[in-house]
């Protein structure tokens, strides 16, 4: 595997700099030049002046300025004229209090991206961090951290001003504050968590770490009881968002991912449709079936494969840090995934199993896992570079089904890992022969 190498903090900090530093530069010239089409970016028009509209981000400022204006219709409230939906209500009353509204959606959305680069800063850095590893696999981590940073699914979500970024914020500072033992950290980091859930309500994976054997937490387990319940006294909007969305509905992967959008992409013809056309009449249960089948293969497979690849003594084979972000990452976008369509830019939450993955290969003793977990690396790559870049536009770019379908096969791939990383940890144990 070539050289190991030693890593001190401040190197590793450097180090840490380059995917950082690309993609600040890169999302800079993005938002001053509006030019996201380049890349397949389904744009909105700015209403603010900007080249740059971050119009998810609008929808929220505008309403910001409705509750402080006491506007009853929030149906008014969008400046594309789109229908209210609860996720704007508590960021919207948030940004209300401090006097924030449609006229400061620029800087918001900017200060967005930043948060974005720090986050991709701060991951490289623990990735880095020790580094044990040959120097062949420091440049594919960074190379691989550097391509998921500036990926099309973190260019629509910088673009539409996406809150998806502080979700995947707040569950990555969240879940490492369980590596310490200290209980006022590990509280703070459950509110961390509870803020991130009650941002996209889909988040609600971020607990499924702590419900492990040797995984256990009471501090999380209250926190995932006290989200339950907030999930519970806001069943409707819930309910609301998922109907505003068309979550339900048949898409294919030029807009959305889900467990059925792979087998849509694969059936319909027109390479530019975003939805099975009229007069193609799919079968949604029985595509549903078949896509939940093939997932729990996957599944099967490789919790088989960890099965194999593992003994008694390996119970603690992955590092905590690892467990947390792949499980928490991933189960994070599992619910959602078998609910219905969801954004492509919801996948930039990859970036944690991600980091998890390199972490775990930087600390791997044995060689046998070494390339179950970069295939593993390699699928949740390509799902961020083939997630969001498959809109048409003016410019004529468009991605050919063949690269949708693996994008979809790639996402589903990295779902089912944590699945079986996670029903790997109850199986028992099994017997070593002497």
């Amino acid at each position: 595997m070539g050289a190991q190498i030693g890593f001190t903090k401040s190197r590793a900090a450097a180090l840490s700099t380059i995917p950082a530093i690309v993609t600040l530069l890169t999302l800079w010239w993005l938002i001053s030049s509006g030019k996201w089409n380049l890349f397949g970016i389904w744009t909105l028009d700015s209403t603010i002046g900007w080249n740059t509209g971050f119009g998810d981000l609008a929808f929220i400022t505008a309403t910001a300025d409705c509750f402080r204006l006491g506007e009853v219709n929030l149906d008014a409230c969008d400046p594309y004229g789109r229908p209210y939906t609860p996720y704007g209500l508590i960021p919207g009353t948030f940004l209300s209090w401090f006097g924030l509204g449609l006229q400061h959606t620029g800087v918001l959305g900017s200060l967005l991206a930043v948060i974005w680069v720090l986050l991709v800063f701060w991951l490289t850095y623990r990735v880095l961090k020790n580094w044990e590893s040959s120097k062949f696999e420091l440049v594919a981590a960074l190379i691989t951290i550097t391509l998921f940073s500036v990926s099309p699914t973190v260019m629509l979500a910088v673009e539409r001003g996406s809150l998806d970024i502080l979700v995947a914020t707040f569950a990555a500072i969240g879940l490492i504050g369980f590596t310490t033992s200290s209980a006022l950290k590990q509280a703070g980091s459950t509110v961390l968590l509870f803020i991130s859930v009650i941002l996209k309500y889909f988040a609600i994976g971020v607990f499924v770490p702590f419900f492990a054997p040797r995984k256990w937490s009471m501090i999380a387990t209250l926190g995932a009881a006290a989200t339950t319940v907030f999930m519970l006294l806001n069943l409707e909007n819930l309910r609301t968002a998922s109907e505003i969305a068309r979550t339900d509905a048949l898409s294919t992967s030029r807009i959305m991912f889900s467990n059925t959008t792979g087998l849509v992409t694969l059936l319909v013809e027109d390479p530019l449709a975003f939805n099975p056309p009229e007069s193609q009449l799919l079968n949604t249960t029985l595509i549903s079936l078949i896509s939940i089948a093939l997932f729990g293969v996957i599944a099967v497979a490789l919790t088989i494969l960890l099965r194999s690849l593992t003994h008694s003594a390996d119970r603690n084979f992955i590092p905590q840090e690892s467990w947390l972000l792949i499980v928490g990452g991933t189960f994070s976008l599992t619910l959602p995934y078998f609910l219905g369509a969801s954004n492509d830019y919801r996948l930039l939450i990859l970036l944690l199993p991600l980091s998890g993955l390199l972490i775990w290969i930087k600390h791997l003793p044995k060689r046998n896992l070494r390339i179950t977990l970069w295939t593993m690396v390699a699928a949740t790559t390509i799902t961020a570079l083939t997630g969001a870049a498959m809109i048409p536009n003016e410019n004529g770019f468009i991605l050919p089904k063949f690269f949708l379908i693996l994008g979809d096969a790639a996402l589903a791939i990295i779902l089912a890992f944590g699945v079986a990383l996670f029903v790997h940890a109850w199986l028992p144990s099994k017997k070593v022969s002497a």
